[in-house]
């Protein structure tokens, strides 16, 4: 439960019943009259297991009354005597998994780290399958107001509103904005585009592979200075200043979005964000599409979601949402570095951490001092101290820090509920709560990145990447010439510091 989100929006939220932790929204039209509601359940197939299970344990919650902020405990599980829309789908996953996977408000379900794959209002609901989170509203910064679970056919299982109970419903006329997925399904699902891709750097030259970790790697573009992979993206920027970016397949098809002045870029869904010294420019759909000046002078930069977030020359944080026209909001000065993460903003001001939550005039709250770096990755919080602590918390923006180790960290990673981190050449990780047990990894590792199920790691020269469990046997990419990697879409953002 965000209590800071409750404090802050309690009136609002109980006349609107739209925010903080995914109160039904206002448009609550019912199925058709015509076309009587189903028996609850899996509706159509394709759908992984694990979103088969959360099914069928969400159905199993009919007649469960709505309770705003039910579910929200320290465990899964109804309190307050029932649950909201957001402890509904928390519960039955975990019902289903074990784990409390998708913990937390539809603010931070929607960009929550497990999910392998996202789908949107414009692809209508044929891509969807049985146990897809469905979230309604209309953009997931501060209008994500409730979530359900598909079950196939156009029907959900959902925890509606005040003085409702937990019911099958259509998904019809309810302001649907997108689905996110936790499990990868059957023959009728695909992954997340760029999920399963890795690329890496021999000097200057760019290679990428898709698929098995024994694929074979294609050469993509020489004299890069810099690259990333975004979805089926891949954007590189070369020594001479072009940014080049393609989507689809790793074959050709380079499109030149400025051919000489670029000095950094980044990509984000459908989004490209480059600049040229202190001027930033956006783009917005294909990526041939119309770049657009954003009004700012720029140290460093961020896009997230439908957010643009800026550390101007004077360095104050300023974060805009929505469309690429203005509408800058100052978000705190003496700003040293800032992440932007679904509905959250992290930045520090020297070595104190400070966090927000929501929307863009909401308070900041202070998290940690003598922080060297940190992390935002669904909903938790990482930092590393200067003392070598590594500290995580997840829930809400309080209290509640859990010490992974004391002393020793000098890298870390988040990505999913695992968590990777170095103590020196070592390399360390924990899967599922933060009070799991540690794995050692490997020894000698210089560089390493958590993806999904897949971790890899650079030691000297040698790229090697593992996927599955952490006890899985190391595959080496490339063993002797690799200067960087990526691996993924890389969702959870980089560490910042």
């Amino acid at each position: 439960m965000d209590t800071k989100n409750v404090r802050s929006k309690f009136a609002r939220l109980v006349v609107a019943a739209t925010v903080g932790l995914g109160t039904a929204a206002l448009n609550l039209a019912a199925a058709p009259a015509a076309q009587a509601a189903p028996e609850c359940g899996v509706l159509a197939e394709g759908a992984a297991p694990e979103a088969v299970a959360a099914v069928e344990a969400a159905c199993d919650q009919l007649g469960t009354p709505y309770v705003w902020g039910g579910g929200h405990g320290p465990q899964p599980g109804p309190s307050g005597g029932g649950l909201d829309c957001s402890g509904l789908t928390r519960y039955a996953y975990y019902l289903a998994t074990g784990e409390d996977i998708i913990n937390g408000t539809t603010y931070t379900q929607w960009p929550n780290s497990r999910v392998v794959d996202r789908f949107y209002a414009a692809e209508g609901l044929d891509p969807l399958l049985p146990g897809d989170l469905l979230f309604f509203g209309t953009n997931p910064q501060n209008d994500l107001g409730h979530t359900a679970m598909y079950l196939g056919q156009g029907w959900m299982v959902e925890a509606p509103t005040f003085n409702q109970v937990v019911k099958v419903s259509s998904v019809a006329n309810r302001g649907y904005y997108g689905a996110a997925r936790l499990f990868h399904g059957g023959t009728s699902s695909q992954p997340a585009p760029g999920a399963d891709r890795i690329a890496y750097t021999e000097g200057g030259d760019l290679w990428a592979m898709d698929g098995e970790l024994e694929a074979a790697p294609e050469f993509q573009e020489g004299n890069v200075k810099k690259y990333q992979m975004e979805g089926d993206r891949v954007g590189v920027l070369t020594n001479d200043g072009a940014l080049l970016v393609k989507a689809g397949d790793l074959g050709p098809g380079w499109h030149t979005v400025n051919p000489d002045s670029v000095t950094d870029f980044e990509l984000d869904g459908d989004r490209i964000a480059f600049t040229e010294g202190q001027d930033l420019y956006v783009i917005e759909g294909d990526v041939n599409g119309e770049m657009v000046h954003q009004d700012a002078a720029v140290k460093s930069f961020q896009i997230e979601g439908d957010r643009v977030g800026v550390l101007n020359t004077d360095d104050v944080l300023q974060v805009k949402e929505g469309d690429l026209g203005p509408g800058w909001i100052d978000i705190a000065q003496g700003v040293t570095d800032f992440q932007l993460h679904g509905a959250r903003i992290a930045y520090r001001e020297g070595t104190a951490l400070w966090a927000q939550e929501g929307p863009l005039d909401e308070e900041s709250f202070h998290q940690e001092d003598d922080v060297v770096a940190y992390q935002l990755s669904g909903d938790r919080v990482a930092v590393q101290t200067t003392g070598g602590a590594l500290l995580v918390k997840e829930g809400d923006l309080g209290p509640g820090w859990v010490t992974v180790n004391a002393d020793s960290v000098t890298a870390f990673h988040l990505d999913t509920d695992r968590i990777a981190y170095a103590e020196g050449g070592d390399l360390w990780a924990k899967e599922g709560d933060l009070d799991a047990g540690i794995v050692h990894l490997a020894g000698g590792v210089d560089r390493f990145q958590l993806d999904g199920d897949r971790i890899a790691v650079l030691r000297g020269d040698a790229l090697d990447v593992k996927e599955g469990g952490l006890d899985a046997e190391w595959v080496s990419v490339n063993p002797d010439s690799v200067t960087s990697f990526q691996i993924g879409g890389d969702y959870a953002k980089p560490v910042r510091g």
